[in-house]
């Protein structure tokens, strides 16, 4: 099973959501950015170099809060949300076409790929407003 990781970013009370561009899998849907472990690197490891490779944004990873096991069609996947501290540049897209800062209580209303819903549920209840 193919690991992947999600990038948690929240800041005041919105967390990031990126748009998968024309073109690519699961084009126009929704999702934390992220991507596939590779072998002999820790999820945290992961995290960080696929937020350089999709956003070319720096980040410092922190714990996991979440995963989940989605089975696509070609196999399923482990999705690990990990918290994540970005800086502050502006992000460059490359397997994406729009970012955005969403409500952590509105992130069910975007178009989520399928995979990133339990992880937006679990986001909800441990950061949004209660």
């Amino acid at each position: 099973m193919k690991h992947v990781a999600a990038a948690l970013a929240i800041r005041d009370g919105q967390i990031l959501l990126a748009r998968r561009a024309p073109g690519q899998s699961l084009a126009g849907l929704w999702e934390f950015p992220g991507g596939k472990q590779e072998p002999n690197e820790t999820i945290q490891q992961c995290i960080e170099r696929e937020i350089r490779e999709e956003l070319s944004l720096s980040c410092t990873a922190g714990k996991v809060l979440t995963e989940s096991v989605y089975r696509y069609v070609g196999g399923a996947i482990k999705l690990i949300g990990v918290i994540v501290e970005l800086d502050k540049s502006e992000p460059i897209l490359s397997v994406h076409d729009c970012v955005t800062w969403a409500p952590i209580d509105k992130v069910l209303s975007f178009q989520l790929a399928p995979a990133d819903i339990p992880i937006a549920k679990e986001v909800m209840h441990v950061a949004g407003p209660n």
